[in-house]
C-alpha cells in the first residue's frame, strides 16, 4: 500500500501559517496570501501545536489515524513527533532531514534539495516562481473558514493537490488535506497553537544510532 510522504505535509503546512485580513467579504487572493506568508513566518518565532493525521487509501472512505505534536521555527525548521499508535519523529532544518524512533534509538539522516523537492520548494521560491509551477485558488468554507488550494501545472514528484483550511480569527491553519497522484489522501487536523516552551527541539537528539543515506 502506498504511504504518505511527511515532507510534503511539513512543507505545505509551513506555507499557510500566516494571517488573513479580517472582515473580507470575498476570499482573498491566494498569491497575496503567499506573499504575506513569507514575511510573517520569519517573524512568528518557535511555535507548538498538536495534530491528528488520517491516511485514506484511494477508493476507501476511512483510514488509519495517528496523532502527536509539532514544533515550528520557520521558515527553516519543522519537527513532527508522532505519539500514537507508534512513536516516530521527523525534523527538517535547511536541506537536512532526520527521521528517528526514540524507543529503539535508531534513525536515518539525509539531504534534500528543497528547490526540487515537491512541497519543500514552496518554502524557498518567490511568488513569481511559484506561479510558474502551481495554480492557486481560495474559497470560503463552512464556519467562517477559508480553503486555499494548490495544484501543480505539471507533474512534480508525487504531489497531486493540496487544500489548507485557515481560521481567519485565529490566523492559523486548522486542516491540511492533500492527494498524491495515485489518489491517496492524507489529512491533518491541527489545534492547540501556542509558544514553544522546550528548547533544543530543532537539533537532532543525542543517543541515536544514525544511518546516513
Amino acid at each position: 500500500m502506498p504511504r504518505k510522504r511527511p515532507l510534503v505535509a511539513l512543507a505545505t503546512f509551513a506555507l499557510f501559517l500566516a494571517p488573513l485580513v479580517p472582515g473580507l467579504a470575498q476570499p482573498p487572493d491566494p498569491w497575496g496570501l503567499l506573499q504575506g506568508v513569507r514575511s510573517s513566518l520569519a517573524d512568528a518565532g518557535p511555535t507548538a501545536a498538536t495534530f491528528v493525521q488520517t491516511y485514506i487509501p484511494a477508493g476507501f472512505n476511512s483510514g488509519e489515524k495517528e496523532s502527536g505534536s509539532l514544533a515550528l521555527n520557520l521558515p527553516d525548521c519543522m519537527r513532527w513527533d508522532y505519539k500514537d499508535p507508534f512513536p516516530k519523529s521527523f525534523l527538517v532544518c535547511g536541506g537536512n532531514v532526520n527521521a528517528w524512533n526514540e524507543q529503539d534509538k535508531t534513525g536515518r539522516r539525509y539531504r534534500v534539495d528543497r528547490k526540487n523537492e515537491p512541497g519543500l520548494d514552496l518554502l524557498l521560491l518567490g511568488v513569481g516562481e511559484l506561479k510558474e509551477r502551481y495554480k492557486a485558488e481560495s474559497a470560503a468554507a463552512d464556519g467562517g473558514l477559508f480553503d486555499v488550494s494548490l495544484t501543480p501545472k505539471e507533474k512534480i514528484g508525487s504531489l497531486g493537490d493540496a487544500t489548507l483550511t485557515v481560521d481567519p480569527k485565529q490566523k492559523r491553519v486548522v486542516r491540511i488535506a492533500y492527494h498524491d497522484r495515485e489518489g491517496n489522501l492524507t489529512r491533518f487536523e491541527i489545534a492547540g497553537y501556542g509558544p514553544l516552551a522546550r528548547q533544543g527541539r530543532f537539533s537532532p537528539p543525542a543517543g541515536i544510532r544514525w544511518e546516513d543515506q
